[in-house]
This record gives structure tokens, C-alpha cells and sequence, in this order.
């Protein structure tokens, strides 16, 4: 919620879900849902079964993606969400809503959805490499939207819980943390702690550019020109300092 300033008054503050939603926003809340209805139908119609059956080919598991090569697995499984329940799909999708819409408008649709896909993968990713058990949810690729937004925008005031007060960059930090205890408790609760880091760590690798070498190769050698430029610049200060002993 930022300040609103005005002339001659006090700072007054607005509260704000995120406001408008942006296209690409609005298209990939439409896909979950749809997606969500279509879980709905097929528990329905074919019961637990009929789920599992579809779970197989498009929820992401580790053994079927590593033996089997279901590789779209990692893309597919970040639409799916618990049919037993509305509170997955709810949280995410309002959280994509709150946060994701600023990024796209700073962004661009384009560069917004890259985005999320990328982050939503290295989230499946994580999840692959520690073999943990059949995953579906948009929660990592969510937690890459929560990691740029807090890059973006590190200042700006969430109300944690809606009550609590803090910035951007102190909420992700609160949400990684949250993640890692639990993770190290290893309490069995079925949420998929390491897709959450997984997704958070790929959004910090996205958008400080460790992902592309050329960037990095770049980024290297700006640090050491002006490191020399910093040496021949004191050096250069200490040979005046030998003809103005007194300034």
C-alpha cells in the first residue's frame, strides 16, 4: 500500500489488493481455473481413479519425468491445483493478482510470463533433483512473483496477515525463512517446501542475471575496470597531495 502524498495535509495511505489486472495475469488466473474445473469434472465423473489417471500424465513426478521423459511434466503440473479443497488455488491465484500485475506493468506482458514459466520450471526443477513425491500447484512459480515484486518495488507496505505492517523485501524474506524451518523440521504436512525455494532461488537467479554467462562475463569485467580506475585514481590523488602539502 504506498503513500499517497498530498499538498498541505498529512501523508495518507491507500490499501490496495493490486489493483487492475494485467493481461497476462487475468489469462493465466482464466487457465488455472479452467484447469481447476476440469479436476472437478473428472473426480466427478470417474472418481479418485479418473484423477489419478490424469495426475499420472500431467502432475509432476520425479520418477516419470527422469524414466519416462514426461518432461512437459514440469511445465504442466504448475496449473493443476487439490481438487479436494479451494483454499490451493485461492491463495495463488490472489497472490499472482497482488503481485504479479505490478511486475507486468513494469515489465511488459512478454517478459512477465518468460518469467513466470521460467521460475514455475526451477521450482519443478528442485523438486526433481531431491525426488520428492508427485507435485502439483503454482506455489513455486508464485514465490518467484513474490521474490520480484520484492526486488522491484523493496519498500513498498505489506500488511502481513493483514495486520502486520512490513516492506516488500522484509515479507520475502519472513516467507523464505518460514519455508526453510520448516523444511528443516521435516514435518510431513504435503506442502512442497523445496518447489517454494526452488522457485524463489530461479526468480533472485533471474533477475540478477547469474543465469546468463554473458552477463556475468559483463558484469566481471565492469567491477574490474573500475577497480583500476580506482587505483589510478588514488594514485594519481597521492602525486598532487606531494605538490599542495598544505590544502
Amino acid at each position: 500500500m504506498p503513500p499517497r502524498h498530498e499538498y498541505g495535509g498529512p501523508q495518507q495511505y491507500r490499501v490496495s489488493f493490486g489493483g487492475p489486472v494485467t493481461p497476462a495475469v487475468r489469462i493465466i488466473i482464466i487457465i488455472n481455473v479452467a484447469v481447476f474445473l476440469f479436476e472437478l469434472i473428472v473426480a466427478g465423473a470417474g472418481g479418485a481413479g479418473a484423477l489419478d489417471s490424469l495426475f499420472d500424465w500431467v502432475a509432476l513426478t520425479p520418477a516419470t519425468v527422469f524414466t519416462k521423459l514426461f518432461v512437459w511434466q514440469l511445465v504442466t503440473y504448475m496449473f493443476l491445483h487439490s481438487p479436494f479443497g479451494i483454499w490451493h488455488i485461492l491463495f495463488n491465484m490472489l497472490i499472482l493478482w497482488m503481485f504479479g500485475s505490478d511486475i507486468e506493468r513494469v515489465w511488459g506482458t512478454r517478459r512477465f510470463v518468460r518469467y513466470y514459466l521460467i521460475t514455475g520450471i526451477g521450482a519443478g526443477l528442485a523438486n526433481c533433483i531431491f525426488w520428492q513425491p508427485r507435485t502439483i500447484g503454482a506455489s513455486g512459480a508464485i514465490f518467484g512473483v513474490i521474490v520480484a515484486f520484492a526486488m522491484l518495488f523493496p519498500t513498498r507496505k505489506i500488511l502481513f496477515m493483514f495486520i502486520f505492517p512490513l516492506s516488500a523485501r522484509q515479507f520475502a524474506l519472513l516467507l523464505a525463512a518460514i519455508e526453510l524451518i520448516n523444511l528443516g523440521a521435516f514435518s510431513p504436512d504435503g506442502v512442497a517446501r523445496l518447489a517454494h525455494l526452488g522457485g524463489a532461488l530461479t526468480g533472485y537467479l533471474l533477475i540478477r542475471g547469474f543465469w546468463d554467462p554473458r552477463q556475468v562475463w559483463y558484469d566481471l569485467k565492469w567491477r574490474i575496470r573500475r577497480r583500476r580506475f580506482r587505483t589510478i585514481t588514488r594514485q594519481g590523488d597521492r602525486d598532487d597531495d606531494r605538490f599542495y602539502p598544505f590544502h
